[in-house]
């Protein structure tokens, strides 16, 4: 008997749930980060960075972290 299709099979079973898991986050953080992007005065699609996995949260923390935000900055409250 070959092992080779058993692991081919689990090894798909593996990557397709960490798959589905990716996105589920991914489906999580839009809806905050596209708050986040409309209030700082960017279009709130810029969020749909969390759809690349790894990548994606880099590029939305750099995106709010490094760039001028159109709305202004937060000011503190005496």
């Amino acid at each position: 008997m070959d092992p080779l299709p058993w692991i081919l099979g689990a090894g798909a079973a593996v990557l397709f749930g960490l798959a589905l898991l990716h996105l589920l986050v991914a489906l999580l953080l839009i809806i905050p980060t596209w708050r986040i992007f409309r209030r700082a005065g960017f279009s709130g699609w810029l969020s749909m960075f969390h759809l690349l996995p790894v990548i994606g949260v880099l590029v939305v923390m750099a995106i709010l972290a490094f760039s001028t935000w159109p709305a202004g900055e937060a000011r503190r409250r005496d």
